[in-house]
């Protein structure tokens, strides 16, 4: 393989897209994708597990390329047989497809892409090329002049907690094996990945009690059309003070509903902005931004679709689902069951005991670097090639998406996409938002090669 190879390892969203708008501006580099899954394109979001599931965003948002806003409605329509509206929630898998569509039709008309289905566990720099050198699960070896690291979401918040080995991760394909329709479940987590537990146990017709705790007790709002009401532009909130950008937007949020809109008007203008926003905040600003509003602002900010919530709401009437606010604190196994006690965040309450069936871990994608069980995130950490942020939320990366090294200087071959760039940006896990890094990282990369090559050929 020439040395001139650009490496992206991981095929879910962002790795498909970057490998695809790569191929488009690079025709005769050689691109190749690794992901070690069976298909290259769904990657865990949308893979075969979500069966049953629908997406958390309408369909009219969901294309993978800004400039064709709806191409992706387009696809679910012809796959349906039917006109798809831009307000729908699709299934899940539905969208796996239409990234694995995406991939196939540019392997298809770009012979230069390759995907390799094998697992790159290290990457170390190689003085010869000034590039990398990727070590394969099965021992072979690739040499590439640059690499994008696109792993995506990977583990889970839980994972680095005493009490993990208890809990089954619900992406877990066995999640729901031997559950009987009567047996009692715990739930740690209460955000969309616990919605997407929910449905999945109504699916299955299940009738035992469903206990869901974490440490606010907030569930994720529905989706609602928009009021129509015009929200106030938002460039009145000082970047550098939380305080007072809290209380200003708060005040926008209660003026717009008097005038008859909605919250929901206000978090959507607002998101175009969030990055910039999150960038001019002091360290200690974030730092009190993740303690104390981080939590509220991920149920109105992420919001799930109209008929999750309404499933939430009528388990909660009907008793089935029971919800706790708290943390765990012991976990004890006997009698195939497990004890569960869990101590309420309000002073002077006392600490529950629950015992259940089966405990499931929803607590989401991990974020801090430092807890992700995945070998090559552990080298590249060892190794001093990415290094986390000081509020763990991922790599530390430059505006050209370079991973900062542990002594401080940008990596000459190493990028970051995908979730890991939540340390930057803050907002970096929705389609809208990574659509946009990928096709900004490929077109910085292809710049950058059409500078470089008229040196090649004078040297």
């Amino acid at each position: 393989m020439s040395h001139s190879s650009i490496a992206i390892v991981g095929g879910g969203f962002s790795g498909t897209l970057a490998a695809i708008h790569l191929v488009r501006r690079l025709s005769g580099v050689p691109i190749v994708l690794f992901e070690e899954a069976p298909e290259a394109g769904p990657g865990l979001a949308y893979g075969g597990h979500a069966a049953g599931q629908l997406l958390n965003t309408r369909a009219g948002v969901m294309s993978a390329f800004a400039e064709s806003p709806d191409d992706f409605q387009r696809f679910a329509g012809a796959e349906l047989g039917r006109e798809v509206a831009a307000d729908e929630f699709l299934p899940r898998p539905l969208y796996g497809a239409y990234l694995k569509r995406l991939l196939e039709d540019a392997r298809a008309r770009y012979p230069r892409l390759e995907v390799r289905r094998e697992r790159v566990v290290d990457l170390v720099a190689s003085g010869e090329t000034g590039g990398a050198t990727l070590w394969l699960k099965g021992g072979s070896t690739f040499e590439a002049a640059q690499v994008i690291l696109a792993t995506g979401n990977q583990d889970s918040a839980f994972r680095s907690s005493i009490w993990s080995e208890h809990a089954t991760p619900v992406r877990d394909e066995r999640a729901f094996d031997g559950l009987g329709a009567d047996d009692s479940v715990m739930i740690i987590g209460s955000g969309l990945s616990m919605a997407d537990v929910i449905a999945g146990l109504e699916r299955r017709g299940h009738r035992g009690p469903v206990h869901v705790t974490s440490r606010h007790g907030l569930l994720p709002h529905g989706y609602a059309p928009r009021s129509g009401v015009e929200p106030p532009a938002l460039d009145f909130l000082p970047d550098s003070d939380l305080r007072r950008s809290v209380r200003l937007f708060r005040r926008a949020v209660a003026e717009h509903e008097a005038a008859g809109g909605h919250w929901r008007d206000l978090f959507d203008a607002l998101r175009p902005v969030t990055p910039g926003l999150w960038l001019e905040l002091s360290p200690r600003d974030r730092g009190r931004f993740l303690r104390f509003i981080s939590p509220f602002w991920e149920v109105h900010r992420h919001l799930c679709a109209p008929e999750s919530r309404t499933m939430l709401d009528r388990w909660l009437a009907d008793g089935r689902l029971t919800l706790h606010r708290g943390t765990l604190v012991s976990v004890v196994r006997g009698g195939g069951r497990w004890t569960v006690e869990l101590a309420a965040r309000a002073n002077g309450q006392p600490t529950r005991s629950l015992t259940v069936d089966r405990i499931l871990d929803a607590t989401g994608p991990a974020r801090d670097l430092a807890t992700i069980r995945q070998p090559l995130v552990a080298n590249l950490l060892r190794r001093g090639f990415l290094t986390s942020d000081a509020h763990r939320l991922g790599a530390e990366t430059l505006p050209d998406y370079r991973a900062v090294q542990r002594d401080g200087s940008p990596s000459p071959w190493l990028r970051v996409l995908g979730p890991m760039l939540r340390a930057r940006y803050f907002e970096a896990t929705s389609v809208g938002e990574l659509r946009l890094h990928a096709a900004a990282l490929a077109t910085r990369i292809a710049g950058e090669r059409t500078v470089a090559r008229p040196r090649e050929v004078a040297a």
